[in-house]
């Protein structure tokens, strides 16, 4: 029998695999075993035996994501799953926001297959219900956690413009109920006079065949109602929902722009912290926006609220040992924009002279389970 250690399931050449692995080396642990998901579509029964070979070990499910043979493949096995309505989903273009609700089926199947009982790092039934954005916010929502006030499910353009009247609001964000990275995320503003305009990283091409989406990495606005219009047909048609438009604070740095947090907790407690700064309503990192000193740009009171929202928002999902979340600190109050079962991926960026990783190759197994486990303990559970 295999020696307890780390159980990686994850894509095939996986840059969030390897940066596990060199974590484990540089501490002088033993290389993880790794499983792939491109092996468990044609064997799902490959995970219950590897893993039933490694009782003790640590099993990190990870993002399927930056792979676009295996992202085809899910959204495949999803449409089949959701018994194959209408034609069979077309391959997709570069970049291209498609089949969204297809994807989250297949891997919720695939999830689904592999055992209820192991020592997960985050287990795979809360995973799921991460990665299903809206699903995360109402989960968030009953735990008592302050979120963005949620105007509920898009079923469409029309639908958006009832739902502004219906709550009285004119500033909402638009989220692909299935996307990640800020993918299908609409900024978008309506006047009293009619005039609109939408903001996001999400590139329109229509032709004869109707409206494609496309992520892009620089972001646009757009103001012209029938593009509007075609962008948020496109995203709602793949699911997504509506939430108020929540403002983040100015960066006091002097810079320009506003910002969020990305926080990461392990074990329930706050670890890595980040602030996403940007000029625009979108602040991903990997949208050209910039990093901000949280160290410097918070006082100890203000830390302090940011550590127990993380803690908060963390015991939503008790049984999950690492999760990153997307958070508004302002003027005493905290706002939750999202949970990320695959929160990790934060390069150059030490917290205590750790990365995430390194971080995370510190941590004690603890006994598999299926149940719902009692609050974190007081500190990390590290070796």
């Amino acid at each position: 029998m295999a020696p307890p250690g780390w159980l990686l399931i994850g894509p095939r050449d996986s840059r969030r695999l390897r940066g596990l692995q060199l974590a484990l080396r540089e501490r002088g642990l033993a290389a993880a075993e790794e499983l792939h998901y491109e092996d468990l579509l044609a064997a799902p029964q490959r995970a219950a035996e590897r893993i039933a070979a490694r009782p003790g070990a640590l099993v990190k499910i990870e993002s399927p994501g930056e792979a676009p043979a295996l992202h085809a493949a899910l959204v495949e096995r999803g449409w089949r799953a959701l018994g194959a309505p209408g034609a069979p989903p077309q391959p997709l273009r570069h970049g291209e926001l498609a089949h969204q609700h297809y994807w989250y089926a297949g891997f919720r199947q695939l999830l689904d297959a592999l055992p209820a009982r192991a020592g997960y790092l985050n287990p795979p039934d809360d995973i799921a219900g991460m990665s299903d954005k809206l699903a995360c916010q109402l989960r968030l929502r009953a735990q008592g956690i302050a979120i963005p006030p949620l105007l509920g499910e898009l079923h469409g353009y029309e639908h958006l413009r009832a739902l502004l009247r219906e709550h009285g609001t004119g500033q909402v964000f638009v989220k692909a109920r299935y996307g990640s990275s800020g993918a299908g995320v609409l900024a978008y503003r309506a006047n009293r006079g009619g005039r609109e305009a939408a903001y996001g990283s999400a590139e329109l091409d229509a032709d004869g065949n109707g409206a494609r989406v496309f992520n892009s990495l620089k972001p646009r606005r757009y103001d012209a109602a029938a593009q509007i219009a075609a962008l948020v047909d496109a995203i709602a048609a793949q699911g997504a929902y509506v939430e108020r438009w929540i403002p983040k604070p100015r960066a006091p740095d002097g810079d320009g722009g506003h910002y969020d947090i990305r926080a990461v907790a392990l074990d329930g407690f706050l670890r890595h912290r980040v602030a996403r700064v940007g000029r625009g309503p979108l602040t991903n990192l990997h949208l050209g926006n910039r990093r901000g000193a949280l160290a410097h740009w918070l006082d100890d009171a203000a830390m302090h609220a940011l550590e127990i929202a993380t803690q908060q928002a963390a015991m939503a999902f008790p049984r999950s040992r690492m999760i990153g979340f997307d958070l508004i600190l302002r003027e005493g109050r905290s706002w939750v924009l999202e949970a990320n079962a695959f929160g990790d991926l934060l390069l150059d960026l030490p917290w205590q002279g750790l990365s995430t990783y390194q971080d995370q190759a510190l941590l004690r197994p603890v006994p598999a389970s299926n149940a719902p486990q009692a609050p974190h303990a007081p500190e990390p559970a590290h070796a």
